[in-house]
């Protein structure tokens, strides 16, 4: 049974001023009577009269403020179509993009442009590749064009895997990659700043296999400029020249010619872009039918306006107009943005008003007219409401809905659920390219999180474990100090004693045996001298023996501290660490990494193009 329900329930509240300004009228005309009451009476047919014209105003204001509130008892399925075109965007990040004879260098005018043309892409799908040596994906073809200018941002040729100049790989890449979304037909939007003849062959070979449309940007002059690297010095040849890094233009635009389509010079201004995309072979968008479709409830107001017009043709009799005038009187009363909205109803249902709201890419407004939780949730995942995209997808099991699941968990920054969701989505169509790229490129995000974590927890132990053994050296350097000052102080004290001892001996003998004569006190004298000498350089060596071994302790402790410094700093990868961890972070660093991925799984080309 059909569910009946308004709309636009607030309409309603206009049945309010309607009452009022009635009861007003009504009770107006009373107090105005000036008639006496037997002539009131005689003439009682008039005042009927005019009750009937309020009756009747009454009735129209009622039945315009229903139709108003959008009556509803049938729903609509209405399919989502796209567009089946499609576009790749082929950037070159050879070395010569560093030339600068385009200020500041021809890389950053490449950037500029692409993300100036993105946005203007609004129908079909788009993909980016970027090239050198060889051709890689960076994205596969998406809607998402915010997507594809933060990967833009991020390129550079420090991070391609092979060095030169191969436009014509970049250009088999983009037809391989709208082959592998069922295409037979798609154009190529190529960003380059030289081509040679090589190149240009296998451009017109790779061009007359199919329907593919070849259109070109072209960067720097005819004159061109050195190639300044990243770390400021020249590119130079084997012979040591410098690298002037010149535009074939000619080559471009028979590449631009043989591809039947537009090319354009760089400009300063924004019209290159204009021109590119106002004569591209899309304008006329073809459009394919998903299998998913959007529900809608039918405003049946419409229905409610034959009787409203029954009601009003009393109202063209004389005297009446007041009463026109007082309705709009009462729709004064409301504010203004009420009636916006109540106009907006007559014509579009919520679902219809935020679908206008998210083509003007206002998605937080449409994001709370959406009644749909599916287009509710892709525009909060468009605002960056990951959170509340996930609550609105988690109650649906079809594929595109598991799949935004997995992308507002992966933006989230919740690996495994993630991956959780698009394993599911491979399981009901394994053949899902998006899922499957995807799901890739957050696997590797998980390993190298695990990876960091690994690495964190082995240095704060390899950390702790030499602070105790630090620790432990130091303790039993001490104790080793102490009992050495001790043994010093002790046998200090025991070679005084003795000395004493030997003194008091030598001079209680001759209390005890007289001499008799004096050589023998002599002999006695010269002894004792001997003696104390004897013990005066044996404590002597003794206290240049412990300040040796004083020394030599001292120099084993600086000798363990420094070898313990050196072995921190080459087991310590704190400063190393934080620049892995730093370079992780960096998406440029995630994108070399897809690209060497990549280049694992295909064969090396067979020439790089311009080495230099």
């Amino acid at each position: 049974m059909p569910s009946f329900e308004f709309l636009y329930p607030e309409a309603l509240l206009l049945l309010i001023p309607l009452a009022a300004i009635i009861v007003w009228l009504r009770s107006k005309v009373t107090n105005s009577q000036v008639i006496a009451s037997h002539l009131a009476t005689a003439m009682a047919d008039k005042p009927s009269n005019n009750k009937r014209h309020y009756g009747w105003v009454a009735l129209l204001g009622t039945i315009i403020t229903v139709s108003l509130a959008g009556p509803s008892f049938e729903k609509q399925a209405i399919p989502v179509s796209q567009s089946e075109h499609a576009r790749v965007l082929v950037l070159d990040m050879s070395r010569s993009v560093y030339a600068n004879d385009i200020k500041p260098t021809r890389l950053a005018q490449i950037k500029y442009k692409a993300q100036d043309l993105l946005p203007l892409l609004n129908q079909g799908q788009t993909g980016l590749v970027a090239y050198a040596g060889d051709a890689y994906t960076i994205s596969p073809l998406t809607t998402d064009s915010a997507t594809l200018s933060n990967l833009v941002q991020n390129l550079s040729p420090e991070i391609m895997p092979i060095q030169g100049a191969r436009a014509d790989l970049g250009v088999k890449q983009a037809i391989s990659i709208m082959k592998q979304a069922g295409l037979n037909q798609g154009e190529i939007l190529l960003f380059a700043d030289d081509l040679d003849t090589q190149e240009l062959e296998q451009i017109k070979a790779q061009l007359s296999e199919g329907n593919w449309t070849l259109s070109v940007l072209a960067f720097g002059t005819a004159a061109g400029a050195p190639i300044q690297l990243s770390d400021g010095s020249l590119l130079t040849t084997a012979n040591g020249k410098t690298v002037i890094a010149k535009t074939q233009l000619s080559n471009l635009r028979s590449a631009a010619r043989e591809g039947n389509g537009q090319f354009e010079r760089y400009r300063h201004d924004n019209q290159d872009i204009a021109n590119l995309v106002s004569e591209s072979s899309f304008d006329a968008v073809n459009t394919k039918v998903k299998g998913d479709e959007l529900e809608t409830k039918i405003n049946n107001g419409f229905w409610l306006l034959p009787f409203a017009l029954l009601c009003a043709l009393p109202l063209f009799r004389k005297g009446v107009i007041f009463s026109l005038v007082a309705m709009m009187f009462s729709f004064g009363l409301v504010p203004n943005h009420a009636q916006a909205s109540v106009l907006d109803s007559a014509f579009s249902n919520a679902n219809q008003r935020g679908y206008a709201s998210f083509q003007d890419k206002d998605y937080e407004l449409a994001s709370q007219e959406f009644q749909d939780t599916k287009w509710r949730a892709a525009a909060q995942y468009e605002s960056g409401d990951y959170e509340g995209a996930i609550n609105n997808l988690k109650g649906h099991s079809d594929t595109d809905s598991l799949y935004n699941l997995g992308n507002a968990y992966a933006q989230n920054g919740d690996l495994d659920q993630a991956i959780a969701s698009y394993q599911k989505v491979l399981q009901q169509q394994p053949e899902h390219a998006d899922a499957k790229y995807n799901l890739d490129i957050v696997q590797q995000q998980q390993q190298q999180q695990q990876q960091q974590q690994q690495q964190d927890s082995e240095s704060n132990s390899n950390q702790d474990q030499q602070n105790s053994e630090q620790q432990s050296k130091n303790n039993q350097s001490n104790k080793d100090k102490s009992d050495s000052s001790q043994s010093q102080q002790s046998e200090q004290s025991e070679q005084s004693e003795q000395s004493e001892q030997s003194q008091n001996n030598q001079q209680s003998q001759p209390s005890q045996s007289e001499p008799t004569d004096n050589e023998g006190k002599s002999s006695q004298s010269e002894n004792q001298k001997q003696e104390q000498q004897q013990a005066q350089n044996e404590q002597q060596a003794q206290a240049e023996t412990a300040a040796n071994e004083q020394e030599l302790n001292n120099d084993e402790e600086g000798e363990q501290h420094s070898a313990a410094l050196s072995q921190q700093q080459e087991v310590d990868p704190d400063i190393r660490k934080l620049e892995q961890v730093e370079s992780v972070r960096d998406p440029s660093y995630l994108l070399r990494t897809q690209m060497l991925l990549q280049a694992k799984d295909k064969a090396a080309p067979s020439s790089t193009g311009k080495d230099w």
